[in-house]
Order: C-alpha cells, then sequence, then structure tokens
C-alpha cells in the first residue's frame, strides 16, 4: 500500500477513522471547545458579563488566557466581605479561610465551585 497517509498504512483505514473519531470526541469535549459560549454557557460567568456588555478585555487586558487577578474583580465588586442584603446568615467572602484569589471559586468559563463545601455544608448559590 503506497498512497495514503502514514496513520492509514499503520492502522488501517478502520484504525485511522476510529482514532480521528476518538480524537474529536476528545477536543469537543474539552472546555477549551466550549469556552467561548457553547452549550450551557447562560450560567457562566463568562455570560453573565457579555450580557452587562464587559468585554473579555476589560478585565483579561492583553492575556486572555490568564485568569483575571483579584484586584481587577475588586474593582467592579468592592464591597464582597459586607453583610449580604439578601439576609444569608454567612457571607463565604468573610471567610476564615485565606482564599487567595476570586478565581479560587470563581471560574468564568466553567462553572463555579463553592470551596467552603470542602468542609461545610453550605447552601450559596455560586456565580
Amino acid at each position: 500500500m503506497k498512497s495514503g497517509c502514514l496513520i492509514a498504512r499503520k492502522l488501517g483505514w478502520a484504525g485511522a477513522l476510529c482514532l480521528a473519531g476518538a480524537l474529536l470526541i476528545m477536543l469537543a469535549s474539552s472546555d477549551a471547545a466550549w469556552s467561548q459560549g457553547g452549550p450551557g454557557a447562560e450560567g457562566l460567568l463568562e455570560q453573565v458579563h457579555r450580557d452587562a456588555g464587559i468585554t473579555c478585555a476589560r478585565c483579561h487586558g492583553e492575556k486572555p488566557s490568564e485568569p483575571v487577578p483579584t484586584a481587577v474583580c475588586a474593582g467592579c465588586h468592592p464591597n464582597v466581605k459586607e453583610p449580604s442584603p439578601s439576609g444569608d446568615l454567612h457571607n463565604p467572602h468573610d471567610s476564615h479561610m485565606p482564599f487567595p484569589d476570586c478565581s479560587s471559586c470563581h471560574h468564568a468559563h466553567k462553572p463555579s465551585e463553592n470551596q467552603c463545601n470542602n468542609c461545610h455544608n453550605f447552601e450559596f448559590k455560586m456565580r
């Protein structure tokens, strides 16, 4: 067999198609594949900010692949440690644990995580 790609010659056409299918599934299921508003993005911070007219560059600057620094978040969200206006019993931002960055819990391109629930059982609505 002198024609065709090297993978097809080594694996046979059926094996090459199977490998291509597996690679396609892996790519489609990765976080990067959905980071620009794919299915289920409506509850993600990226969509909430986009709906508010906030561009990626406003927070990320020229480094879109880097997490947003906490100081940038605090520019728009300065009072997160104050008591909640909704009357919640506990404010997770006024924690006994030192979470150094907002991105410890809040993620733009995947669901945010309630890090408090590693030890507690709180019912915080994550954004």
